[in-house]
């Protein structure tokens, strides 16, 4: 390098040389050029190793203080891994990666319910929403019924109760032919029971039918309308987003067959889905609805199934 070379001699001076060696004289006013370059080259590596240690500890896009720590309003690393591997359903069980599988392809999230907080299965005992309810609909035939919780999931009877008496009281329910009532009472007979159960309680008593539930939905058997719990928290993917409408859909469906009715296929495409249609497996091309009756008091219904 130019910068180190001396121009205080001139060309043809002789440089005298040491008695037994070949290297020339250390001048005075600072250290050697091959010392000053490797003191250089020494300060320019310093600095460049500074730049790269920077830069692995402080990713761009993230802010740090001045003692080069993440500010603290960023959320720590592992969090975040956590969260990107959670929404792949990584990182947990087979079980639960099962659960987060069947609820993400039946779009049966928007209720707030964690699938894998739900019980599975209860100790098959029921609580009865305590009072009586006003007697609606027609003359022709008042049907008594109670309104059960399994123990222990955590829902009141007495809310389940309300969402009940309000479905079968609906203008479009099954007391629009005017000649069926309903009355909800606390006690004593009663033709038939609303029982809200986990599913494995759901399994155990359609089972003595002969009904295989699977774990997955609804029956009735006997003076039993069954209800899983599963199906009243999360619905399915037809109604995740309304999961309220569903819940009529579940009581009309088995209500319906405590009166008499079978299953029924879609009318056409486009046209309502009958509630006595399984619409748990599928539309078939029909719009979803929950109600036995139209708007205008006519029946909706099918094909009739085998």
């Amino acid at each position: 390098m130019n910068a180190h070379r001396s121009s205080s001699s001139p060309a043809s001076e002789k440089v005298p040389r040491r008695r037994g060696g070949g290297r020339s004289r250390r001048r005075r006013g600072g250290p050697p050029p091959l010392l000053r370059a490797g003191l250089v080259a020494g300060v320019v590596l310093l600095v460049a190793g500074g730049l790269v240690l920077r830069e692995r500890t402080e990713p761009s896009g993230r802010s740090a203080d001045a003692a080069g720590r993440p500010a603290a309003s960023e959320p720590p690393a592992s969090r975040e891994v956590v969260e990107t591997d959670g929404a792949r359903g990584e990182g947990r069980t087979a079980e639960d990666r099962q659960r987060v599988e069947v609820v993400e392809d039946g779009k049966e999230t928007g209720t707030g319910s964690d699938p894998g907080s739900i019980p599975s299965a209860g100790p098959g005992t029921f609580t009865t929403a305590s009072g009586d309810g006003a007697r609606v609909g027609g003359r022709e035939r008042t049907l008594t019924y109670v309104v059960q919780v399994e123990d222990g999931i955590g829902i009141p009877a007495g809310d389940v109760a309300a969402e009940v008496e309000r479905v079968l009281a609906g203008e479009r329910g099954w007391t629009a032919d005017g000649k069926v009532g309903f009355r909800r009472v606390s006690g004593g007979a009663s033709d038939f029971r609303v029982r809200l159960a986990t599913a494995g309680t759901v399994d155990e008593i359609c089972g003595r039918y002969g009904l295989d539930t699977g774990g997955e939905v609804n029956c009735n058997v006997g003076q039993d309308v069954m209800v899983n719990l599963k199906r009243w928290l999360l619905a399915t993917r037809y109604y995740a987003d309304d999961v309220t409408s569903y819940r009529a859909l579940i009581v009309n469906h088995e209500v319906g067959h405590f009166l008499g009715h079978g299953h029924v296929g879609c009318p056409g495409a486009g046209r309502p889905a009958p509630v006595m249609m399984q619409q748990i497996k599928g539309l078939h091309g029909c719009r979803t609805n929950v109600w036995p009756y139209d708007a205008e008091g006519r029946l909706v219904t099918g094909p009739a199934l085998g």
